[in-house]
């Protein structure tokens, strides 16, 4: 029986205020090297959710300048909105490379569903320097992947394909 060879899987990671251009970048260096299948994940920063279970949270509407009540609901719609922002990126840059990558929204403390991506595969995962100091880089740490950091500052300016 003929052992079939192993297949890379380039995983980059992306959150809300990513420089996706950079991380791109990497990731087609990567699959320059070696045939890979190429995965984007969209990392939910868990904190939304959070901010939205205080008691008396606001926010202030563009429109009008009124306060409303900034509700769990809302925080999902808006992690929705920014991940169909970043998919829309990545879409375009892919399309530039013709590329057709994978595209999955992930909760930062979603363990399981990390492992299912990164765990079952031979995976190098490309990644913004700052996601160093975010719990879901420990849960990257225990996995056995290779981890490339890009650099980047959370406050950075922000490059054209970086989400607004």
């Amino acid at each position: 029986m003929a052992k079939t060879e192993l297949k890379l899987r380039v995983v980059i990671a992306v959150t809300e205020t990513s420089p996706v251009a950079r991380l791109w970048e990497a990731a087609l260096r990567l699959l320059r090297d070696s045939p890979a299948d190429l995965v984007t994940l969209y990392v939910e920063d868990d904190r939304w959710h959070r901010v939205a279970s205080l008691p008396f949270t606001r926010e202030i509407s563009r429109s009008g300048g009124v306060p409303v009540e900034f509700t769990r609901q809302r925080a999902e719609q808006v992690s929705r909105e920014r991940a169909a922002r970043v998919q829309e990126l990545i879409q375009k840059l892919a399309a530039e490379s013709n590329l057709k990558p994978a595209f999955e929204v992930l909760g930062e403390s979603d363990a399981e569903r990390l492992r299912e991506f990164i765990g079952s595969h031979e995976s190098v995962l490309v990644a913004p320097s700052f996601i160093s100091t975010r719990p879901i880089f420990a849960m990257l740490s225990e996995m056995s992947c290779r981890i490339e950091l890009v650099e980047a500052d959370e406050e950075e300016e922000k490059p054209a394909y970086t989400l607004p």
